[in-house]
């Protein structure tokens, strides 16, 4: 059985879900049980990093020389009928692994939803953003004969707002690698302070600036915090790039009077150190589909305070505090007691450890080949047409 896999997102994305794609790709193609694989993506000049996966042994790399934006607006917005398999070549499987699934013409298609935020707060979107998925996934899920979801939150949603029948749905959850874990070199660490001038105390969040992720919440909770009874004072360090609405974020802050120093993207390495050196990770983002970053703090034995949302309170189980993310006095209590109670963060630190290792890409690229084989099989029952309607 040949799968065709588009990986243009690892291709063309650094964070994110280009990471998360990049991590399962990498998984999936040292994987013993694995079919064959055509990986295709589209970008106007090569990927070193995509392209070096043809060293494996039956994979195919197909690189098509336009944009991801004129490939998507080709299936979604033109609506010109381009079969997925005219790029990638001969398929039994065609999986689209980041939303969106191209037309297809004998494959069976598999498409990956990684959140249903653009729908649930479509005031953290982009309106372009938001207008292209409100229109691309639903297609996609109906061209798909299994849809992945990466969560059981992000099931319950395709089923909630979508209408997927469970039965269509297959959970491969994300992950860390297996090396990401805490820098134990004391010159290393010191580098790094050095390098990003950190202070012995922070609060560190990790993520694509955009309005989601609650950034301007986490400052004003940093600020509500360091004022209460006399605690010293905290800053606030963010590591990731700017996204779409990312001058709101700044202006929020700016405009509160509360303080948060962006370093920008940083290595792996880096971001290692990070976590190691950090009091505290917070991540109280309004609404995620997994939460990689949770996993990450708890590799690193940093604690973790967290948001109440569905999804990353199933990754964070027991092992974080969780608190509303529109509550940034709920916010600042967990600061305070993480920053301040010993037994609770050693409590967390012992759980997050442990709690990292109830996933791997291993096993998730296990999942993944598993959903090949039941895709290639037959199909699941057709969608109906009201999908749309019982999504209202």
């Amino acid at each position: 059985m040949r799968v065709a896999i588009d990986i243009t997102a690892a291709a063309t994305q650094q964070a994110g879900i280009g990471r998360s794609v990049r991590e399962l790709i990498n998984a999936l193609v040292v994987h013993p049980d694995r079919p064959d694989l055509t990986l295709v993506y589209t970008r106007r000049g090569p990927s070193r990093e995509a392209d070096a996966l043809a060293v494996h042994e039956r994979v195919r790399i197909r690189r098509i020389p336009v944009s991801p934006r004129v490939a998507l607006a080709t299936w979604f917005k033109a609506g010109l009928p381009v079969p997925g398999e005219a790029l990638a070549g001969p398929a039994r499987i065609f999986h689209g692994p980041d939303f969106t699934l191209p037309p297809l013409a004998a494959a069976h298609g598999v498409v990956t939803v990684h959140d249903l935020s653009y729908v649930i707060r479509p005031q953290d979107a982009h309106p372009r953003q938001r207008r292209f998925l409100e229109k691309a996934v639903p297609k996609s899920i109906d061209r798909a004969r299994l849809v992945i979801a990466v969560s059981e939150a992000t099931k319950r949603d395709l089923m909630q707002r979508y209408g997927v029948r469970p039965h269509r749905i297959r959970v491969v959850p994300n992950a860390v690698p297996d090396w990401f874990g805490p820098v134990a070199d004391h010159e290393e660490l010191a580098a790094v302070r050095k390098q990003l001038e950190l202070p012995e105390r922070f609060v560190l969040s990790v993520g694509t600036i955009q309005p989601r992720k609650n950034i301007e919440g986490l400052a004003r909770a940093v600020s509500l915090a360091s004022a209460r009874d006399g605690l010293p004072a905290i800053e606030h360090i963010h590591a990731g790039g700017e996204g779409w609405l990312c001058d709101q974020v700044y202006a929020a802050i700016e405009q509160a009077g509360d303080h948060v120093r962006f370093v920008g993207r940083v290595t792996d390495d880096t971001l290692r150190a990070l976590y190691s050196l950090a009091s505290v990770y917070a991540y109280p983002s309004h609404g995620e589909g997994f939460g990689i970053p949770i996993l990450e703090a708890f590799a690193c034995g940093c604690p973790v305070l967290t948001s109440d949302t569905p999804a990353t309170t199933e990754v964070a189980a027991d092992a974080a505090l969780t608190a509303d993310s529109s509550d940034p006095d709920a916010l600042a209590e967990g600061l305070r007691t993480l920053l301040t109670d010993e037994a609770s963060r050693s409590e967390l630190i012992s759980g997050g450890r442990k709690r990292r290792w109830a996933y791997s890409w291993r096993d998730s690229a296990q999942r993944l080949i598993e959903v090949y084989r039941e895709a290639a099989a037959g199909p699941p029952a057709p969608q109906p047409p009201a999908r749309a309607e019982a999504a209202s």
